[in-house]
Formats: C-alpha cells, structure tokens, sequence
C-alpha cells in the first residue's frame, strides 16, 4: 500500500499467515508460481546430484559470475515483523556459532553488523558482501526494526560461499564464484545447506515447502542466478531480454538485483520458479536456459545472410498485399515483429525467419503459415509463433505452461455410437519428433536413414496386438504400394504447404509405413513429423481405439526418447500438433446437420471445439456425406482431456450418464449429434 509500485506488494509477518490470510496469498502464489493452485503441493527437497551440471560458458566470453542461493527461516522465531530485540540476538548467537563450526572449505568468520569497525566494513563493501539497511519494501513491511541488532555476515576463507543473516530472511545461504561453473557453485551450496540444517530446524510447510517472508521465494527458495553479457539479446533494453528470457521462465534483473539498472550491459538473470519443481530441477531451469541464452547470442553474431532478410521483408509485403490471404502468419507477423526477428537464426542448425514463414508466403490459402524447422525455432522465434500459438490453441497465453503427460484410462471411454447409425469409424493419433534428430527441413539424408533404422527396429519388436509389418517407401513394390492404397494406408509426396516448408527432401528416402497384423494400429515415418502414431477401427468404441494407443505410445517411448518442452508439451513440425499431439476423430455421417455443407457443420462443431474437415482429411471434400470430426485444442489440457473432447458422453454410455452433472465444457452427448 505504501509502495504502489510494487510488483507483488505483500510480505507474510509470520509463518501463520500463510494460513490465516490463504484468501490473499494463494492466489498471488499461483499467478506468481506459474500456477502452483491452493490444492497442489509442493514436491519435497531434493537437492539432487551437482555433478550434472558443467560450465555453462566454458570460453568464459559471457557469463561473469555465478551465485546461487536459498533462503532459510528457522522455526524457533518468527519472521522479522514479529522478531523481538531478544530474538534477534538470540537467532545471532545460535546462528554464528553454528556457522563458525565449518570446515573444509565452508570454513570462515562470521562479521555482526553491530559493533562493526570501518576497516571490516569496507572490506565487506568492496568484497560486494555488505547489505544494508534501507530497503524501502522491507522498512514498509516492519522487517528492518531493532537494526542492526542480531544482523550479520559470513564468509568463508575463499569467499565463494555466504551467509546473510537477518536481512529479509533469518538466513539467506549463498555459494558464488567467477565464471560459469553451475557443478561447483550448486555443489558448494548443497553441501552448506546440508550441514547447516543438522544443526538447526527449519520453518517448512508439507504444502508450501520452505517458508519465507516473501511468498515469491517460497517453494525451494532457490535463486540460481549469473551475472552475463548478452549486447545483442539485449540490445532493445532489459524488458526486449526479458521477453526472449520468458520463453526458459527465467527472470531478468539490473547488475545489482531487482529495482536496479544494468551497467556496463552487465545483467542478472535467474530462474524465476520456485515452487512446483525440486530444488534440483530449478537449478537445471536456470542452467539450460543460459544455455539457451548463449547459444542465441552466438547464433546473432554469426549474422543472417542478406538475400534471407530481403525474402522476409519481400515476403512480408506479399502477404500485406494480398487481399485473399487470411492465414495466421498475416495477422501475427507485423513490422515490428519482422524487424525484430529477421536478423535471426536458431542456434543449432541455423534455421531462419524465412525457414518459419515460407509455406505460408509461397501458399497464401494456408489458414496458419508457420511451420518450426527445427525444436529451437519455438524459442528463437517466439514473438511470431507464441502469438498463433495462443490464436490456434484456445488462449494458450505464453506464460501459460502445458500439463504433463497425462494418457489416463482408456476404460472411462465407451461407444460413442453403439448403434452403429453414424460414426463408420475411429482414429486417434499422435504425433512424435525424436529428440535426438532435427525436424524435416534440417535432417540430412544421413539423418532419415538413421531415423529409419532407429524406428522400424523399434516397431518390428512390438508383440501382441500390435505385431505386424513395416514397409519401408524406399523400394516398395507396386503389390505392397496397391495393397496399402487399398487400405487407406499410404501418404504420398506432394503436400504442397509441406514441399514450401521444405520437408519433403530426399523422399522416398527414411519414409514408410506401419502396420500391425489387424490393421488397426499404424505408424508413419517420416512424412510430416517423425512419427504419427494412429490407432483405428470400424464403429465408435473409444475405449478400444484409445487404449490400443496408450499402450503403443508407453512401447515406443521405452525405447526413443521423444522431444518435449516443459512448457509446450510435446514438440512438432506443425504449431497446430504442439501440446498432446493428439487428434482424436470419427468419420461420420450427419445429413440433416451438415444440410448446408462443411462451413454449416463447423458453425455447429465450434460450439465444442470440434474441427471439420472432409473425408481425406485437411484441404478435402466430403465424399458421399462423410466427414472427419476431431477436437480442436491439443494444448493446455492433457491428452485424456483431448480425446474426451471429440468423445466422451455418449448417451447411451451408463457411465457418463451417472456422472453428468460434471461434465467438462465441450464433452458432447450423442443426442446432439442425432438428426
């Protein structure tokens, strides 16, 4: 209230208030906590293995500094609002003299504020350890009475590891040294952190993890942080990095902290989440994201050639000018956002902004544009792609996060169409990019004959009911080439939005096709993603064409590892496929309801976020009244979720009509789809 340009504006007076005042603080937490909801819990501590990470910048050209640190109160006081002259010096003695028991490398002397001579103080200024009184958030908040009493500072002999004690927290513990070195700084923080807490009781909450008096630092309380030199990332300013460093959710700050400006181009960034996540996994956010970082920047200083900066600004005025084009990419691909993306390239493979929009210049009816080269592309080129993201995906916001995996139980399912009147069939499919290959317009012919190997050998060893046969392109006979026409099976070459995007190269090479004894599971390599995993069959049992999914999705991952992002879920050539990948659909017939044809179907199916398309699929007609319906949204929901989308309620379906009063928005009864 006293300083209303707080970001967050509250500060909890003791552990209590968490509880007491869970009206206010919850829903802080989860906007600021990505999420964390007041019936979620914070996973328990685990500080995992420091010898995971290496030197995010080995060359030692970006990264200054290192620091990671967690904040510790201890359960015997309260926080600093209700901490009396008497606790203080009480906290002071307990922890000074549990910090001069160091050794090893820990080993070091513990500086009171109180009585501090200038020589001490001066040497703790220029070390850059000294905090001080003064901080206009905290005085507000009651946190800086009785000072300097019962405040004090520890360093080891090597200065690498710190503890503040009674600044905001009781404690705050900090390892820190030059360079890049996350293995030596987290290690060193982990090994304090362990010895400190065999002495002493920390204040801690089964739901909320560690407690604090700022609700931001609750959770792991860990803030793993380096001081770095990015000049072209942040050559637009702090909030033009800020907007490249959400995309890794981590958070971007002055050379001295927060409310504090960047010298010299010197900026602190660090992971911004705290809660949801271990200890372990918030040092990992901060470690690959620099990562991440760097690897942008090196990508800026190689430059873009010319002729790729003159095809997207030419490229951009096409589509401008054109009256007939509709297309995602138009809407979203503005001035302001060409000139901030032409000049760049992912990091990896050298992908362009040209590279991302060309089908969608070269075909100016596609409905979305944009395709990812490669898996670094979502990040690099994200002010084009999280916008039609959140279009295309139902608010998807990009500070949103996807829900983990979830495939669920395929015996909640039942007959969407147990009369057998409608649906002539069920698909469901998925797609899958192998983390360990680019995306098609990246993979070398080397690649796809990898890739090939890598999945027919993996398909070939299926057993059950999804035994069966893979058919390489490369090579077919005509017999094999009629046979799997016959049975719908086969993709061809010549999907004119795929062959702009360049993801048709080297065909038929690393392509084929799939399939179990029964023909009612089949997998494509290697046309639009690496894998589209499809399970199918005649009529509406979901329950079967579900679980027969699940159970090919958890063979195969056993054995590749796919590509997936903390926050869009599993990775795809296509934006629209981002997320669970999964579109569940039938082909069904409805006369009376598609009277007006397929744009009257759609204005009907956009009440449940169902998708119309004709009977081959996108970019065809209904042939003979037959049409595909399958869900729309693929993110931000899990995959159970997705397929129930297109089709859970069937009327006839006991289960759903015992549990319809909880029916999700969008799940349709079958009576709505009957003429």
């Amino acid at each position: 209230v006293e300083n209303l340009d707080s970001g967050v504006g509250v500060y909890a007076p003791d552990a209590e208030a968490y509880s007491v005042f869970a009206d206010l603080f919850d829903p802080i937490i989860e906007e600021y906590h990505g999420g964390f909801k007041r019936t979620d819990r914070h996973p328990p501590c685990t500080l995992g293995d420091a010898s995971e990470f290496g030197d995010v910048d080995p060359e030692g050209k970006y990264v200054v500094s290192t620091r990671i640190r967690c904040g510790r109160s201890l359960r015997k006081f309260p926080f600093n609002p209700n901490m009396t002259e008497g606790h203080y010096k009480e906290m002071e003695d307990l922890v000074s003299g549990t910090l001069k028991g160091m050794t090893g490398e820990l080993k070091g002397t513990f500086y009171p504020l109180t009585g501090m001579t200038k020589e001490v103080q001066q040497q703790l200024i220029d070390d850059h350890f000294l905090f001080k009184e003064g901080d206009r958030f905290l005085q507000k908040a009651n946190a800086c009475r009785y000072w300097p009493t019962g405040r004090g500072i520890f360093h080891n002999d090597s200065k690498t590891f710190l503890v503040w004690v009674g600044e905001e927290d009781h404690m705050r513990i900090i390892s820190m040294q030059k360079g890049g070195s996350i293995r030596e700084v987290y290690g060193r923080l982990v090994k304090a952190v362990n010895e400190i807490e065999k002495r002493m009781e920390f204040s801690h909450d089964d739901r909320l993890g560690f407690l604090t008096f700022c609700p931001t630092n609750l959770g792991t309380t860990i803030r793993a942080s380096v001081h770095i030199k990015l000049p072209r990332l942040s050559a637009g300013g702090q909030e033009a990095l800020q907007r490249v460093a959400d995309r890794f959710q981590l958070q971007v700050r002055g050379s001295a902290g927060e409310h504090s400006e960047a010298v010299g181009g010197l900026y602190d960034i660090s992971n911004k989440e705290r809660m949801g996540l271990t200890e372990f996994e918030a040092v990992g956010k901060m470690y690959r994201g620099i990562g991440e970082l760097i690897k942008m920047e090196k990508a800026l200083e190689r430059g873009v050639d010319p002729e790729v900066v003159k095809y997207v600004e030419d490229g951009f005025a096409k589509l401008q000018a054109s009256d007939s084009c509709h297309s995602l990419l138009k809407k979203h691909l503005t001035k302001e956002v060409v000139d901030r993306l032409k000049n760049l390239s992912t990091p990896s493979f050298g992908s362009t902004l040209k590279d991302v929009i060309q089908s969608g210049v070269e075909n100016l009816d596609s409905g979305v544009g944009v395709y990812a080269p490669d898996a670094e592309a979502y990040s690099v080129f994200a002010d084009l792609f999280d916008p039609i993201i959140e279009e295309y995906h139902g608010g998807f916001k990009r500070t949103d996060r996807h829900p983990p995996c979830t495939l669920g139980d395929a015996s909640e399912f039942g007959d969407v169409d147990p009369e057998g009147k409608y649906v002539v069939s069920t698909r469901i499919r998925c797609g899958r990019s192998l983390r360990k290959f680019p995306f098609n317009p990246n993979m070398t012919e080397g690649h796809y004959k990898e890739m090939e190997d890598l999945v027919s050998g993996t398909l070939k060893g299926m057993t059950g009911e999804l035994k069966g046969t893979f058919y390489p392109l490369t090579g077919m006979t005509k017999e094999v080439q009629q046979q799997l026409i016959d049975d719908h099976f086969l993709f061809k070459e010549g999907d004119r939005f795929l062959q702009k995007a360049n993801a048709c190269r080297y065909w038929p090479t690393g392509r084929g096709i799939f399939h179990n004894d029964s023909k009612t599971f089949l997998v494509w390599v290697g046309e639009e993603d690496h894998m589209r995993i499809i399970s199918m069959q005649k009529g509406g049992s979901i329950r079967e064409v579900y679980g027969r999914l699940v159970k090919a999705v958890n063979e195969i991952e056993k054995r590749m590892e796919f590509s997936h992002d903390d926050r869009l879920g599993f990775l795809t050539f296509c934006p629209t496929n981002l997320g669970t990948t999964i579109r569940a659909s039938v082909h069904i017939k409805l006369p009376r309801l598609s009277a007006g044809g397929q744009e009257a179907l759609q204005r009907v199916a956009d009440r449940f976020q169902l998708q119309v398309r004709g009977s081959a699929g996108e970019h065809s007609e209904a042939v003979g009244g037959l049409y595909d319906i399958s869900n729309k949204e693929r993110m931000g929901l899990t995959e159970f979720e997705a397929s129930a989308r297109c089709t859970a309620a069937s009327a006839s379906s006991s289960r759903w009509r015992k549990n319809s009063r909880r029916k999700r928005p969008g799940w349709i009864e079958a009576s709505r789809f009957q003429d």
